[in-house]
């Protein structure tokens, strides 16, 4: 035991007691390390497409609304359902962490920018081939609503880092199954909805484009579980 390690005060003397202990701990700590990697994915991709619009001369791609929208529905509830997810059943089967291991490794960097700058790219992508058809204002609600679409459905890739989206299953946490679902739902809604429209700042969106815009937001998702094969076949990442 180091001086950084914890005291485990056993009050049986039951074995199952102490797996379930440490079970426990590790559950945490993933929960803890997925949900900081999300919220730093998802800040990094804002600030990129931001910052890369200025540098190039293009119109903000987001208003003040939609960066408050995105950081208080689109990353916050996500966020917290990561944050109680369910503990894995293989966590006990991963090795033991070296004694002050910090929680951001190399693989969680590149794990965190790499999906942060791709998200950027969905985002900027959309955002200038709209602007070469339609107005700023729909341009921005492109880019705006790929966005938080990526946003969302990459919290359910975000649960694991080796584990693949179907092996954990979307049951698993009915919570945020159920927040992304109603967070889409109520995106799409403010392409129809007025009252919603005005708030949010976005123009009207055909329902089939909100489709092929929701398309679009799942390639952050569907790359983030192709990179899981390199990540199982890379432990020495970890």
């Amino acid at each position: 035991m180091t001086k950084a390690a914890a005291d485990l005060v056993i009050t049986d003397d039951d074995f199952t007691t102490i797996v379930a202990a440490v079970e426990e701990g590790r559950g945490i700590y993933d929960n803890i390390r997925k949900t900081i990697a999300y919220l730093l994915a998802g800040n990094a991709g804002e600030l990129l497409l931001m910052a890369v619009c200025v540098i190039v001369g293009m119109p903000l791609p987001l208003l003040p609304v939609h960066l408050l929208w995105i950081n208080l529905v689109t990353d916050g509830l996500p966020a917290l359902c990561l944050a109680s997810d369910p503990i894995d059943p293989a966590v006990m089967a991963q090795r033991p962490r070296a004694a002050g291991a910090s929680l951001i490794n190399r693989r969680f960097l590149l794990l965190t920018l790499g999906t942060g700058m791709l998200t950027a790219l969905v985002s900027f992508a959309v955002f200038w081939n709209a602007l070469q058809h339609e107005s700023v204002e729909t341009a921005r609600t492109h880019a705006f609503s790929v966005l938080v679409f990526a946003e969302l459905l990459r919290s359910f890739g975000a649960r694991s880092d080796t584990r693949f989206l179907w092996e954990i299953g979307l049951g698993t946490n009915l919570r945020l199954l159920a927040v992304v679902v109603l967070s889409i739902a109520l995106q799409i809604a403010s392409h129809h909805i007025d009252w919603l429209g005005q708030i949010l700042r976005t123009t009207h969106v055909p329902l089939i484009d909100c489709f092929t815009l929701l398309l679009i937001g799942a390639i952050p998702l569907v790359v983030l579980e192709f990179s899981k094969i390199w990540l199982r076949r890379s432990p020495a990442n970890a």
